[in-house]
C-alpha cells in the first residue's frame, strides 16, 4: 500500500535577511511565471505538457521571467493542475445544475448559479511543486543549527542557496522511513513553511471482518464492525466530541466579542487557534477509529447534503450546525492513519442508510429527544435503534457486499470470499 502525506515544517527562525530576500524574490518571479503561463490557457486549449510548453516558448515567457528552464517547466506544470482542477469542478457543477432545474425550486437554482467555479487567477503569491530539477532537501547531521536543509537555485545561473529549516521530531522520524518527491515555498502571516510531500509503502495486512462509520450532528461518529463468524455479537459504538465542541464554542463566543469590539489585533492572533483546535481534536477522533478498527475493513459514508444548504432553504439553525462540520476532513484523517496501520477504507454510498437495517424498510420514523440526539423507529419490523448506528450498519453491508464482488470478480469463490473475511 502506498501513502502520500504532506509535512509542513517552517523555516529556522536564524534564516539571515539575505537568505530571506532570495526566498521573496525567486517565489516572486515564479508567481509572475504561472501568471504569464495560465493567461495563456483557454477553455479551448489542450492541456498537454506538449502543447503548453510550445505556448510557452511561442510567447517568450521565459525570458520575460528570467527563470531558468526547470523553474518554468514547474510553473507549466502548476498552470495545467490548476486548469484542469477548474474543469473538473466546472463540469461537476454543470451535473448539478441540471439535478437543481429538474427540482423547480427557483431560490435554490438562483443560489446554484452564483456557485460557478472561475477559472484560476494568480493574484497572490502561489507556489508551485520543487523537484530535483530546482531543489531539494537535504541532510547535515554536522549542523547545530538544523539536521535539515532545502538547496535551492537562485535566480542567478549557477548560483545555489541553502535554508535551514526548523523540523520536530516527528517531521524527523516521518522523513527517515520515506521517500521524499517534492516540496513547495509557502509564506503564511510573514513567514515561510516548506510543505514536504513524501511517499511510505506500507505492507497491507490481512483483515478479518467488515465495519461501517457513519459521521452525524450529534455525536462526530457512530461505528459498527460486524463480526468475523455468523455467531458473533456485532460492535457498537458512539464517539462524542463533546470537548471539542465547548471549546469551539468558546472561540466562536470569543471572536464574536473582538469582531463587535473591532479589537483586530487580537483577532489576528486567534487566526489561525479555532482550525488548529479543531484539527487537533480530529486526530484523536481518527486515532481513537483506528485502535477500535483494527484489523477491520472499514467503509465511511459519503454525506453530500450540504448542497441543499442554501441561504434561504427555511432551516438556518440546521444550515448553521452543518456548516461548522469538519467532517471531510475527519474521513481524510480516519484514511490516513488506517493506512498507515496498514489497512483500507472504502467511500460508500449513503443512499437508503435511513432505512431500516434489519428488514430494509423505508417505513421508519426518526424521533429525536431533548438532548438533541435521535433513533429511528422501524414501522415494520418495530427496531428501535439510533439513528447513527443504524446507518453504520448500512455502511458495513455495503462494505461487504463491495468487497465481495471484488473478489468474486477475481475469480474466487463465494465460499472463499468469506473465509478470506
Amino acid at each position: 500500500m502506498q501513502i502520500t502525506k504532506t509535512l509542513k515544517i517552517p523555516v529556522h527562525f536564524a534564516t539571515t535577511k539575505l537568505k530571506q530576500s532570495i526566498l521573496d524574490n525567486t517565489t516572486a518571479r515564479m508567481t509572475f511565471c504561472i501568471q504569464s503561463i495560465s493567461i495563456l490557457i483557454t477553455d479551448e486549449t489542450e492541456l498537454t505538457r506538449k502543447n503548453i510548453r510550445l505556448l510557452t516558448r511561442k510567447n517568450k515567457v521565459a525570458e520575460k521571467t528570467k527563470l531558468s528552464a526547470g523553474f518554468v517547466d514547474q510553473c507549466i506544470d502548476k498552470s495545467i493542475w490548476s486548469w484542469k482542477s477548474y474543469k473538473r469542478l466546472h463540469d461537476d457543477w454543470l451535473q448539478g445544475l441540471q439535478k437543481v432545474a429538474a427540482k423547480d425550486d427557483e431560490i435554490y437554482f438562483q443560489k446554484y448559479l452564483q456557485k460557478e467555479p472561475t477559472p484560476p487567477t494568480f493574484n497572490h503569491k502561489t507556489s508551485c511543486r520543487i523537484d530535483e530539477r530546482t531543489g531539494r532537501i537535504q541532510w547535515n547531521k554536522r549542523s547545530k543549527l538544523s539536521p535539515l536543509w532545502v538547496h535551492l537555485s537562485t535566480l542567478k545561473k549557477g548560483k545555489t542557496v541553502d535554508i535551514p529549516l526548523n523540523p520536530a521530531r516527528y517531521h524527523l522520524k516521518q522523513l527517515k522511513s520515506a521517500e521524499i518527491k517534492d516540496f513547495e515555498l509557502i509564506k503564511k502571516d510573514g513567514k515561510y513553511q516548506v510543505h514536504i510531500s513524501i511517499q511510505k509503502e506500507i505492507a497491507e495486512k490481512h483483515v478479518s471482518s467488515v465495519g461501517g462509520i457513519d459521521q452525524g450532528l450529534n455525536h462526530s461518529a457512530g461505528i459498527v464492525l460486524l463480526p468475523s463468524d455468523q455467531n458473533g455479537v456485532p460492535f457498537e459504538g458512539l464517539i462524542c466530541d463533546e470537548t471539542k465542541q465547548k471549546i469551539l464554542q468558546k472561540y466562536d463566543s470569543l471572536v464574536s466579542v473582538l469582531q463587535n469590539a473591532e479589537t483586530f489585533s487580537k483577532l489576528k492572533r486567534l487566526r489561525s487557534k479555532r482550525l488548529n483546535v479543531a484539527r487537533e481534536y480530529d486526530w484523536q477522533i481518527a486515532n481513537q477509529i483506528t485502535k477500535l478498527s483494527d484489523g477491520v475493513l472499514i467503509g465511511i459514508g459519503d454525506a453530500d447534503f450540504r448542497h441543499d444548504m442554501y441561504r434561504g432553504n427555511g432551516n438556518p439553525v440546521l444550515r448553521k450546525r452543518i456548516g461548522k462540520w469538519s467532517y471531510s476532513r475527519q474521513r481524510q484523517f480516519i484514511a490516513l492513519r488506517r493506512a498507515e496501520n496498514g489497512y483500507d477504507t472504502l467511500l460508500v454510498s449513503e443512499r437508503g442508510s435511513n432505512d431500516c437495517h434489519v428488514c430494509d424498510s423505508p417505513l421508519v420514523t426518526r424521533k429525536w429527544l431533548p438532548s438533541g440526539e435521535s433513533y429511528i423507529l422501524c414501522h415494520s419490523c418495530g427496531l428501535k435503534k439510533d439513528a447513527d448506528i443504524n446507518s453504520a450498519y448500512h455502511h458495513a453491508y455495503a462494505t461487504a457486499s463491495r468487497c465481495q464482488d471484488e473478489r468474486l470478480k477475481a475469480g474466487m469463490t463465494v465460499g472463499e470470499t468469506h473465509a478470506s473475511l
